[in-house]
């Protein structure tokens, strides 16, 4: 076993198995251009180094707090609109990654947290877990299709459109997320969903995965973009967050 501490990530390799933890706690491991960089590198490697399980889990009190909006007073749409693109691309690597992906799922995936537990093939989330995607408040078409993949369009529109708060058992009665789990059983599950996928002939899994998926990654790369340079971005941003102070 090998781990690699590199601040803002962490990472573990165990035999085939890839475990990345978010590790920006104080900041509930929302995502900064850093950590969208390193996690982008990570599954870059691990679409090289034989990886069949990638594990993403966040350290602290929550999975992923989402985009990083801390430092926007200092920001431009020069400097967010870069970010933003990152961050889809980072994305797209993920939820397209010809291995196994399994997202570990506590606290809140609020936002671009919970498209990046949602572009994971496997959710599990424990049961206080609540998730939100508020990004069309602010006119982001950011992860819209990926969650109808997941959910269907209908309740997707929903959801994105009111912005919606649903705790763990709407989640799982809805599809966002494929079951609800304790935190105590996580190793043992990863290591049950590993052994069924093993039992697949070599590289199935992957075109089993790619078969099924219908991929939009040009559209949803062109959309964004599109959304973000719609009108000036940063006064966008400013009056979501002032909406919620």
């Amino acid at each position: 076993m090998s781990t690699i501490e590199e601040g803002v990530l962490h990472l573990t390799r165990n035999g085939t198995h890839t475990h990345l933890t978010l590790n920006r706690p104080d900041k509930a491991n929302s995502l900064a251009a850093p950590l969208v960089v390193a996690l982008q590198a990570a599954i870059d490697t691990a679409k090289q180094d034989g990886t069949t399980v990638l594990t993403l889990r966040g350290n602290g009190r929550n999975f992923c707090g989402g985009f990083d909006l801390s430092n926007l007073d200092n920001e431009s749409d020069d400097t967010l609109i870069p970010r933003l693109m990152a961050l889809e691309r980072m994305l797209q690597s993920l939820y397209y990654a010809p291995f196994a992906t399994i997202a570990l799922i506590h606290g809140g995936a609020f936002g671009a947290g919970f498209d990046l537990a949602c572009a994971c093939d496997y959710r599990l989330a424990t049961a206080g877990t609540r998730f939100r995607m508020p990004g069309w408040c602010m006119g982001l078409a950011l992860g819209t299709r990926r969650t109808a993949q997941r959910v269907g369009a209908e309740r997707a529109f929903v959801f994105l459109r009111d912005a919606l708060v649903i705790n763990a058992e709407q989640a799982l009665a809805q599809q966002f997320i494929t079951e609800i789990a304790d935190e105590v059983t996580w190793s043992r599950r990863i290591d049950e969903i590993a052994a069924t996928n093993a039992k697949l002939p070599p590289k199935a899994y992957a075109q089993l995965k790619a078969m099924l998926q219908t991929n939009t990654g040009e559209a949803d790369l062109r959309d964004l973009h599109a959304s973000l340079v719609a009108t000036p971005l940063k006064p966008r941003m400013q009056a979501y967050v002032a909406s919620r102070e």
